[in-house]
């Protein structure tokens, strides 16, 4: 047995201390939401919920702060908290978008607009624009370029011929359509400008039509492109050329206004090579592109253009592309690839959420006037250098990533070798591989981490796979980049969807594979991998209910699927609705604060013909809708397995080890486990602030997990941050902190809402990787925003503070605001709050199940 323990990163302490004090409150909504989970203590209906993760944090974070209250209250919340539970109240979720409209960022119908852009009617001359000389900005993590590679693997299959082939000697005439959804990108932080500035400030060839329809903002950070309605420019050098003032009103998530545009491109500009990008918000796999604020309520699937009504748009569209490009977030997926393939040669994209500078236009279309007849992979070539290096000289850690995909060479090579892939890892789930496959999916690269969209890498998930067929995959998908260059370790170019860190988007994810007519087995692959996910959740939910004693088999499963019947208690994550990870059964015993007090359960022991009896009820039992994916039979064929090959919550105990709190497992119980983390509480008198999560973890010489606490924290410049850890993996941790960021923009002062991302190696050293927007709930597409700190910038942290009852209060002010002088230190400080600090760890394991050591005050 491989002597498998959770990945913890270093830790360096400084020399000073820092104390945690709630300030003024922001708002009555979360920014960490309980133990670094996706959730809250809101109460609203499931149905009233936009999209995000169904969380256990809340009941957790109640639980665990019921265990330190002091003893007279406890008993009696304990009672109150069991009564509850029973009765399936304690069902926190996460509503980010009914009710009161509490956006982080409301947008303005403000008429005062910064002209930044000039406007022709007749554009000026042609003058030369030069390439950008300046040298790379040196960033913490090495920027790899990557070509095509020749591999000995065989494939099966081979490129079909490109569609498009240049006349040559620049004797082509080109194309090129942008289709800018303005959105808040624009609004907020007038990106949608920039980028028009960048177009105007290249040599454009009269060979060279660049096309821009601009709509879908509420306010353009201009005096020339229109907020009441959709208009199309042509972008000459120095200028843009109004060509149609009043393009309508649709919406520019709207497939048939995409069509519309084509259409009018290949009918005014015919040209024998055609460009098409989009611009916006991007979600991957199964939310799509774009996001029209005008148009929408919130940022949900229904906002957004999946991909299905994408391939509706091109069909509909009538045009063969050279390329299609993705100026937005994530979309660098084998599904979008799919998608694009009918009506284009190549796909430029990124797989990773990309900064707010976007692509860096002046280059790439001064390269393709200078030379029309340029190939796509020259000029793709251009597109992703300028976009690195642009993107680093703005924020030197930028986390970034963009791929030139040969749609040509994937048509021939990747179908056959995708479908091997699949069956292969289907038996493998079906045998006894699931948690070879669970521990892949694990530690995979994967992206938008904080969204958890569970897009991953699908090379780096091969490679960790290890079949033969996943190799051969892994071959055919190098040989479709054509080019690549990434500051992001393990991320080849092409990402997919694969289900484990919520379950939310499985029952979506098919219906999207089943309307494009993807490869079935991949379907059958992710949804058997799913369900035996969803069945190891509800045999851990078994073990956490508090009933004195156990119906068998089909009881029991009718008790837990109860919730799920009515929609107002199904989960996305598809959990219980008790929760799968709830420590009641340690709270139902008497608790002693302190360290070496003794070992004190998690959860109650269910014994396994009792697992095995409810899970062999799933055969031919009918499900919930929203769990209508689940393969029943499947579940039940492997009832055995999985009661066996479970972590019994009983065992999530502490042990006094020579007066260390210590968890003792066995390799067998370890090799169940994917992450551990620690979550500390203040307590200031008043009710507690969550501090969040973090997973700097030491093992003693027996390998077992030291529950102790040394009594430091992250802090941002010397004040003490509320961090939530996003992703664990072997590269170091990633996580968040909330913040406002309040600086000066072109005279105006602004307030942001934003996640300051940080990364933290195996060393301990801890970087800035700059400031995502911080939208009020998650978005199903994701924004292009991640900003650079700047000098100048006063940072608010935040924080999520609740009652001494469980509840949620709000988000609060965190510590004083502090001015950004010159590059913000992180590092970790010892806490001044000594005796007021709730301890307790976290463990997932493989089947998405979270567990709770008892809580210790230091």
């Amino acid at each position: 047995m491989e002597n498998k323990r959770p990945v913890g990163h270093g830790k360096k302490v400084g020399s000073g201390s820092a104390r945690a004090e709630k300030g003024e409150q922001v708002s009555s909504r979360p920014v960490g939401t309980g133990s670094g989970r996706t959730g809250s203590f809101d109460q609203r209906p499931e149905n009233d919920r936009a999209g995000g993760e169904r969380s256990n944090a809340g009941k957790l974070g109640l639980l665990a702060l019921l265990m330190i209250l002091p003893k007279k209250y406890r008993r009696l919340l304990l009672l109150v908290v069991a009564v509850l539970a029973v009765f399936g109240l304690l069902t926190g979720r996460c509503n980010i978008l009914s009710g009161e409209d509490l956006s982080y960022y409301p947008a303005t119908d403000q008429t005062a607009q910064v002209t930044a852009v000039p406007y022709y009617t007749q554009a000026p001359a042609a003058t030369a624009i030069p390439y950008y000389t300046e040298a790379p900005v040196l960033t913490m993590a090495p920027v790899v370029t990557r070509a095509p590679e020749a591999t000995a693997a065989p494939l099966v299959g081979e490129a079909r011929a490109k569609r498009i082939t240049p006349l040559g000697n620049g004797r082509d005439t080109v194309t090129v359509m942008i289709y800018m959804c303005g959105t808040d990108l624009e609004s907020k932080y007038g990106m949608g400008t920039s980028d028009l500035g960048e177009m105007v400030k290249a040599t454009i060839s009269d060979k060279v039509n660049v096309i821009v329809e601009t709509g879908g903002c509420r306010a353009w950070k201009n005096n020339i492109v229109s907020s009441s309605v959709n208009q199309i420019y042509q972008v000459q050098t120095g200028g843009l050329k109004r060509l149609e003032s009043n393009f309508g009103t649709a919406a520019m998530t709207n497939p048939d206004n995409l069509a519309t545009f084509i259409q009018y491109c290949t009918k005014n500009y015919p040209a024998n090579r055609n460009i098409l990008i989009l611009w916006d918000h991007g979600g991957g796999s199964l939310s799509g592109y774009g996001y029209d604020e005008k148009q929408s309520t919130g940022f949900t699937s229904a906002a957004s253009m999946t991909l299905p009504q994408i391939d509706a748009a091109l069909k509909k569209g009538g045009c063969t592309f050279d390329w299609i490009g993705f100026d937005a977030c994530l979309m660098a997926t084998l599904e979008t690839a799919m998608v694009c393939n009918p009506y284009a040669d190549y796909m430029i994209a990124s797989e990773e959420s990309e900064p707010g500078t976007g692509w860096y236009y002046t280059d790439w279309l001064t390269a393709l006037s200078q030379n029309t007849s340029a190939s796509t992979e020259s000029i793709g070539k251009v597109i992703v250098d300028t976009f690195i290096s642009a993107s680093q000289r703005a924020q030197a850690n930028a986390q970034v990533t963009l791929s030139v995909l040969d749609l040509a060479k994937m048509q021939g090579t990747v179908p056959g070798a995708l479908r091997s892939f699949s069956t292969a890892t289907t038996a493998l789930i079906k045998g006894n591989g699931y948690n070879q496959v669970a521990n892949a999916r694990a530690n995979v690269r994967q992206f938008a981490r904080q969204s958890r969209i569970n897009q991953v890498d699908l090379i780096d998930l091969c490679d960790r796979i290890g079949t033969g067929e996943a190799k051969t995959l892994a071959a055919a998908l190098k040989g479709c980049v054509a080019y690549n260059k990434t500051s992001i370790s393990r991320a080849y170019g092409v990402s997919i969807y694969f289900p484990y860190e919520t379950l939310s988007g499985v029952k979506s994810a098919i219906s999207t594979y089943n309307s494009l007519g993807i490869d079935s087995e991949y379907a059958k692959c992710i949804q058997s991998f799913a369900s035996l996910e969803q069945g190891g959740q509800f045999a851990s939910s078994a073990s956490q209910q508090s009933y004195g004693s156990y119906s068998s088999g089909g009881d029991l499963l009718s008790t837990l699927l109860g919730g799920f019947m009515d929609s107002s208690s199904y989960g996305s994550s598809g959990s219980s609705p008790y929760g799968s990870s709830s420590p009641l059964g340690s709270l139902m015993q008497e608790f002693t604060t302190g360290a070496g007090s003794g070992s004190y359960s998690a959860g109650n022991s269910v014994d396994v013909s009792t697992i095995y009896d409810l899970l062999s009820a799933f055969s031919g039992r009918s499900m919930p809708a929203a769990l209508s994916w689940v393969d029943t039979d499947l579940v039940a064929d492997k009832a055995a397995d999985i009661a066996q090959n479970r972590l019994d919550p009983a065992r999530i105990t502490v042990t006094d080890k020579g007066g260390v709190p210590t968890l003792v497992l066995t390799d067998e119980e370890w090799a169940l486990v994917e992450t551990a983390a620690v979550n500390v509480f203040v307590d200031d008198g008043q009710g507690f602030i969550d501090l969040g999560c973090d997973n700097y973890l030491e093992y003693d010489q027996d390998d077992d997990l030291i529950l102790g606490y040394d009594g430091t924290w992250l802090c941002l410049d010397g004040h003490v941050a509320a961090f939530y850890m996003t992703e664990a993996g072997e590269d170091g941790t990633y996580g968040r902190i909330p913040a406002r960021i309040t600086r000066e923009v072109d005279g105006e002062t602004q307030e942001l809402l934003m996640n300051i991302m940080v990364f933290i190696d195996g060393q301990g050293d801890a970087a800035v990787l700059g400031a995502d927007p911080l939208y009020a709930g998650e978005t199903d597409t994701q924004a292009k925003g991640s900003i650079p700190l700047e000098q100048g910038d006063s940072i608010q942290l935040l924080c999520d503070y609740y009652a001494y009852d469980g509840a949620f209060e709000g988000s609060y002010e965190l510590g004083e605001a502090f001015t950004v002088a010159d590059d913000v230190t992180l590092e970790y400080l010892r806490l001044e709050n000594e005796g007021d600090l709730s301890v307790s760890y976290r463990l997932t394991d493989v089947y998405g199940n979270t567990y709770w050591t008892p809580a210790y005050i230091y």
